[in-house]
């Protein structure tokens, strides 16, 4: 932020003040005054604007090691609600959060087609009800965000979902004309990375590999997230790993990561040496774990392929950390140790790979939590004082 004005200046404490309740649960005036380098006066000041805005409340008294103990502050969860919806390649996933980014609803919505205009009547007749039954709070639904495992550009729109077919959708502007509130759609890797930044807030250049239905990335150099110009930065999962490859990828290209490391890939990969045909990827894994010969040779080409997407990574953006969130990965823990092993590493001769802790709900919450972000931001910019 420029700060250039006073106006700038209040804006940015506002926000330094939230930041600091938000990521402490609990904290007290003087412990915000040391976490954001304010004085004692601009904190009161803003704390007083905060808690007369309904978003912020005073606790019981904290511990203290002598004197008067100190009154502690932490967000008023239930100031508002955030809808937050994961359109996928089976289902369309709903949750509704507090300003704590506290899951409070969830739901799941078939696909029954593939055409949009059909799955959206039933997204928005769910929403139309949730919104109805919802409990009254200071501000009702704040925003809505939406996570999205295909290509969006950075204007919200959705320009190619490959599975589904479903190109150049603005479902942005539909929500916005229908409901009224900010609505943010992005590529649920970059929604990820979003998450994962906040769990591990101490490395400024990670990428985190999801592997689902189809692979999705997310990328964070210097803090950031990298999108690229249109938006689209981060589709590695289409980066191709095999030029002789025959069979197209949904995307259109031949020889994809995707067509060889996602879930769909290596149910199908099983099902070609098997006569009994497997169709949920925890079959495939179960039978990893009794040592069934035919998923052996299946997991020992899904750890080299692994392998070659993430040497690709390694090379292009020379990541502190590259994270996880598979569910072969996380049943098979062990496998991280052969795919290093398969991994050609220029410099350091090692990279650290983490499992990520937020399993398959992590685009969500990244969608969700860019809501509450936006709504905290908003209201910083313009409460009613100034």
């Amino acid at each position: 932020m420029n700060i250039n004005q006073t106006k700038d200046i209040r804006t940015a404490n506002r926000i330094k003040i939230i930041d600091a309740i938000i990521k402490n649960k609990e904290i007290s005036r003087v412990e915000i005054s040391k976490a954001a380098n304010l004085n004692k006066a601009t904190i009161s000041t803003i704390v007083k604007e905060w808690i007369d805005l309904n978003i912020i409340t005073e606790t019981e008294l904290g511990s203290s090691s002598g004197g008067r103990k100190p009154i502690m502050l932490m967000q008023n969860p239930n100031a508002g609600y955030c809808i937050a919806i994961d359109i996928g390649v089976t289902k369309i996933k709903v949750i509704i959060t507090n300003l704590c980014n506290e899951i409070k609803e969830t739901y799941n919505i078939p696909l029954v087609t593939n055409q949009f205009v059909t799955n959206y009547k039933q997204l928005y007749t769910y929403l139309d009800k949730v919104i109805s039954a919802m409990d009254p709070s200071p501000y009702g639904i704040i925003g809505i965000g939406i996570s999205v495992r295909g290509v969006v550009d950075l204007e919200g729109v959705i320009r190619n979902v490959p599975i589904l077919k479903w190109k150049n959708i603005d479902i942005r502007s539909l929500l916005i004309d229908r409901y009224h509130v900010p609505v943010f759609v992005n590529n649920d890797g970059n929604l990820m990375a979003l998450a994962e930044q906040e769990n591990n807030n101490q490395y400024d250049n990670f990428a985190v590999i999801s592997i689902t239905d189809v692979i999705s990335t997310g990328l964070v150099i210097n803090g950031k997230l990298l999108q690229g110009h249109h938006g689209f930065a981060n589709a590695i999962g289409h980066h191709t790993i095999n030029f002789t490859e025959t069979a197209q990828c949904s995307c259109g290209k031949y020889g994809c990561w995707e067509q060889y490391c996602s879930n769909d890939a290596v149910i199908n990969q099983m099902n070609q040496l098997i006569d009994k045909p497997i169709s949920r990827i925890q079959e495939f894994i179960a039978m990893v774990k009794i040592q069934d010969p035919s998923a052996m040779i299946v997991l020992n080409q899904f750890i080299k392929n692994l392998a070659i997407g993430i040497d690709n990574i390694i090379f292009v953006l020379d990541c502190e950390v590259i994270i996880i969130n598979s569910e072969i990965v996380s049943a098979l823990p062990y496998i991280i140790s052969e795919v290093l092993k398969n991994t050609v590493l220029p410099i350091t001769q090692t990279q650290d790979i983490f499992i990520s802790q937020l399993g398959e709900d992590a685009a969500i919450l990244g969608a969700s939590k860019h809501c509450i972000y936006n709504f905290y931001t908003e209201l910083a910019n313009h409460p009613k004082y100034d």
